[in-house]
This record gives structure tokens, sequence and C-alpha cells, in this order.
């Protein structure tokens, strides 16, 4: 007899990254059709356990069996089979669920790449060493990614996330360095 995965198999929600959500099942065995919330979901090809649930706080695991992807007109879809959701049924029941992973269960970024988490909270300050404000998000658009900037004396600015723009980038020491142009700040 199998066990069943549980909640309390799932490590601790805050080591989750959430890789894509569930919209709809995919056929009669089970698939689930997700929207990835990465670059690149061919990661996924090297995750053996994801984690599914409502947030990162309730989820379960299962072992990957499958992946694989579909074309469509707004982008990659990633159709996932997943040890214990046997039937369309079971894939309805995890509808509308996200799916995470660890991030040591993924495999390592290249050299230019970062998650997003780790951008969050770094300082943002001009190559002239004038401190701009805070990244509070990155919001990908259709021609580049954006990052948000919580100003210091208040208010929002996005700064494009294009070499043109962006000078350094350097997690271990919490900083973001720009280069403005004209009314970029203003």
């Amino acid at each position: 007899m199998t066990r069943q995965p549980s909640t309390s198999d799932a490590p601790a929600p805050e080591s989750l990254l959430r890789l894509g959500r569930i919209f709809r099942p995919h056929g009669v065995r089970g698939e689930l059709k997700v929207a990835p919330d990465m670059d690149d979901p061919t990661r996924l090809e090297a995750v053996e356990v994801v984690y599914v649930g409502p947030h990162e706080g309730r989820v379960v695991p299962h072992r990957v069996t499958s992946v694989r992807y579909q074309e469509t007109k707004r982008g990659t879809t990633v159709i996932l089979r997943l040890d214990g959701i046997a039937d369309r049924g079971d894939a309805e029941v995890v509808t509308k669920q996200f799916v995470y992973a660890t991030e040591d269960d993924l495999p390592p970024l290249e050299e230019d790449e970062f998650f997003v988490h780790d951008l969050i909270g770094l300082e943002v300050v001009t190559e002239a060493g004038e401190r701009v404000g805070t990244v509070t998000n990155l919001v990908e658009m259709p021609a580049h990614d954006v990052f948000v900037v919580q100003r210091t004396e208040g208010g929002e600015r996005m700064i494009p996330a294009v070499e043109d723009f962006i000078v350094e980038i350097d997690i271990d020491a919490g900083r973001l360095v720009i280069r403005p142009i004209e009314g970029l700040l203003d």
C-alpha cells in the first residue's frame, strides 16, 4: 500500500518558490495545464517533487512523472503529470491552485539570472551613489521586465530592467545600481 502525501511532508512555507498556477485539467488522465511563473519553464524538468496548494502554507507534495509543453498565443503552457493525480476528477480538485518547489530542488541559475524574491528589497542607487529607493516588485511587460522602486522621498518609479539602465545587480551587497536618463526619476 502506498502512503499518500500529506501537508506535514511539506517544507516551511518561506522556503517555497511559486512555479506556476494550475488553470485547468488536460484530458482525462490527470494531466494539469499550468501557466508558468518563470522565464524558463523547462527548469521544471529537473524537479522531482513539487508542492501543490492554494498558498505556501497549505501544500501537498507530489512526485513529477512527466513534463511537456504546449505553445499557445499567450506563450508556453506546461502540461504536468503528478503522482496522486490519476484522472480528470483529481485534476479538477487542484485547479486554480499553485505549484511550488524549494530553491534547492531547482537547477542552479546562470550567472546573470536571479530569483525575483532575491531582487525585492534591494537598495537602488545611481552610478554617482545617490540613493533612489528600494525595489518592491518586478513586473513582466511585453517588451521587457520593469523594476518597481519605492522612492526614498515617497512615490514609486518604474525602471526598465535593460542594460541601458541597469549597471549592476549585487545580491550579496543588497544593491541595484542604475544609470538614470533625464526624467526617469522625476
